[in-house]
């Protein structure tokens, strides 16, 4: 078996669900292995731009049955059993002593011959930014202010009763110091853990720079009325110290699979601020195990209602970075968040993409949000690192107010009511109206988070339908494209008419592009809609000099959100001069196009939302 494959078998590992294994999703993981192993994509490919040494780390899958029996002769070759993922039945990590890439492969092969071990994965180390910008630190006695313009309505939502009480957020990061004087009520440590060491402490490193996820914690569930520091914007949520990170900032797939899944019957949130380098060149998407734990979790997590993935753009701008690059940020199962200045428009370091779906305000500019520091501190800090822990608190509030919200009703009511009014008006080139009315914005998705009108709206809403999804490979005939030639193609979809599966209202949209070119960075995509809704995919990156182009990239988009995907789509693909290249020449490969929506009106019950704009 190669490790082409054994890297797809991971897509059918099965997770925790209800504490047994489900029965029916053996017969999915049968269907999947037979057909993603007559695939002839390669492992690895979710990393674009190359690969760290996977430092001699596997998984394994062992039959439960048999664990003795392959300990033993695992060790026999050379391996040592570190630890059990907590998330996924039967999965452990492996250490080999001897790294030579020889030995390595026979050892896989020869622990592939016994019939208790399932699969084998290399774990290829990745280094993960933290997304976050700090300000100055003479400034952190000063208290911050929600109430910048535009306004988030946050002690407004308090007004009405609202603190987060009875919801759980999950901060996945370097660790939470909950001896802090505002931290000690919150965090929960019979939801939290570190992934990190074998010790379960998520408490950061003394004397260290882990101080981020600290930072985060206290943005969303500081105490209130303790005379420290200063109010969480879901002062009565608990916190989950997810410890993923270490001062290396090295993650590989097991770590981030088995965090995303951990415990997500009780962990109702998930709270990331970190990703690939905002370095303008970096490409890299989930996993296998990380990517199934996204799935899985927004299908099944919170007891059927979905996990909410909570992710940050990035703070790429200043690379001219786009963070339809970054696959966690670029996401069918995450909700991804920007960051609005107090004048409305984009910060500097703000970073784009189709897959934004809204936005929340950095504070006043010269010193960013007050929250927790290590060691019973204060501090300030801004950048897209706070978007996330902020927009988790507000959905908190949300689910307060209405416990029984899935997943997809979230985003509908995010797109519904956030503000976005003024915000238009003070950059009107940065939005473009989609054909359902609606305004979007790459670096602001759909507004401002608005706690309060989110929260009120919560209490009304009826569940949307179910999800429907229909998918479209699309021909390709001559998809060569040069500078000053862009390639325009043509792309009808049907939205699956007269079937099960048929789409009417679209949610999100995700594109799968294959294209060569010599020099990635100077691709630039557009994709318009039948209503006419043209949204930029990809802009050009003048630091990504990459030649492996892109591989089943997909992108995602929620600019169209409300259309009818059915009719003609148009995707342009451009490249821009390079002086070391000036006539490169590019191919579009292959495009699979697949939409993601009802098929009934889901504001058939809920056209009291149209009210509030």
């Amino acid at each position: 078996m190669s490790l082409q494959l054994l890297a797809f078998c991971l897509l059918c590992v099965p997770l925790l669900y209800s504490l047994e294994y489900d029965a029916h999703l053996s017969k999915i993981i049968a269907y999947l292995i037979k057909n993603e192993a007559a695939s002839d994509s390669g492992f690895g490919s979710f990393i674009q731009n190359g690969e760290t040494e996977n430092e001699g780390r596997f998984a394994i899958e062992i039959d439960a049955n048999y664990f003795d029996n392959v300990r033993n002769l695992a060790e026999k070759a050379g391996f040592e059993i570190e630890k059990k993922l907590q998330s996924f039945n039967n999965i452990y990590i492996a250490k080999h002593r001897n790294r030579r890439k020889r030995d390595t492969e026979e050892v896989i092969g020869e622990l592939l011959e016994s019939k208790a071990v399932k699969w084998v994965e290399p774990l290829v180390p990745k280094f993960r930014d933290k997304r976050i910008f700090f300000a100055d630190p003479h400034y952190t006695d000063q208290l911050q202010s929600w109430s910048t313009l535009p306004n988030m309505s946050i002690t407004e939502a308090w007004a009405d009763g609202l603190t987060g009480e009875g919801v759980n957020v999950a901060v996945l990061d370097d660790g939470v110091d909950y001896q802090h004087d505002d931290l000690s009520q919150a965090v929960d440590l019979g939801i939290s853990y570190s992934f990190v060491d074998t010790e379960s402490d998520v408490l950061p490193k003394l004397g260290s720079d882990q101080t981020h996820g600290t930072r985060c914690a206290g943005i969303i569930a500081m105490t209130a009325n303790n005379s420290k520091c200063g109010v969480g914007v879901a002062f009565k949520a608990k916190v989950a110290a997810l410890k993923v990170l270490d001062e290396s900032q090295f993650l590989n797939d097991a770590i981030e699979g088995d965090s995303l899944a951990f415990k997500n019957d009780q962990i109702d949130i998930y709270s990331v601020s970190w990703g690939p380098k905002d370095d303008g060149c970096s490409a890299e998407k989930p996993g296998p195990l990380a990517q199934k734990a996204l799935e899985y979790g927004t299908m099944h997590g919170r007891r059927g209602l979905g996990s909410i993935y909570v992710w940050a753009s990035g703070n790429g701008g200043r690379n001219d970075d786009d963070c339809a690059m970054d696959g966690y940020a670029s996401n069918l199962h995450t909700i991804t968040l920007g960051v609005a200045s107090s004048s409305g428009s984009p910060p500097w370091y703000a970073e784009g993409c189709s897959a934004v779906m809204a936005a929340v305000t950095e504070g006043r500019t010269t010193e960013g949000m007050l929250t927790t520091d290590v060691g019973n501190k204060c501090v300030h800090f801004s950048g897209s690192s706070a978007a996330a822990p902020l927009g988790a608190g507000i959905l908190a509030l949300a689910l307060q107010a209405n416990p029984l919200l899935t997943q997809r009703d979230i985003q509908h009511l995010i797109v519904r009511t956030s503000e976005r009014e003024n915000l238009v008006k003070s950059s009107p080139d940065q939005w473009v109206i989609n054909g359902a009315g609606l305004p979007f914005s790459r670096y602001l998705g759909y507004g401002v988070l608005n706690a309060q009108k989110l929260a009120r709206a919560a209490t009304k809403w009826k569940r949307v339908g179910p999800l429907s999804s229909c998918a479209k490979e699309l021909v390709v005939s001559n998809g060569t494209f040069y500078p000053g030639f862009p390639l325009v193609l043509d792309l009808p979809f049907y939205g699956c008419k007269g079937t099960s599966v048929e789409v009417n209202w679209l949610e999100r949209l995700q594109i799968d592009i294959t294209i060569e070119h010599p020099r990635r960075g100077l691709i630039s995509l557009f994709l318009t809609s039948p209503s006419g809704t043209t949204v930029q995919l990809l802009h050009p990156r003048k630091n990504d000099d990459s030649s492996e182009g892109l591989r089943e990239w997909p992108f995602v988009s929620v600019a169209h959100w409300g259309e009818n995907p059915e009719g003609t789509w148009k995707l342009k693909v451009m490249a821009e001069s390079h002086k070391k290249d000036v006539k490169a020449v590019g191919v579009l490969k292959s495009v699979r196009l697949a939409a993601h929506g009802t098929t009934e009106d889901p504001l058939k019950d809920n056209g009291f939302i149209l009210s509030l704009h």
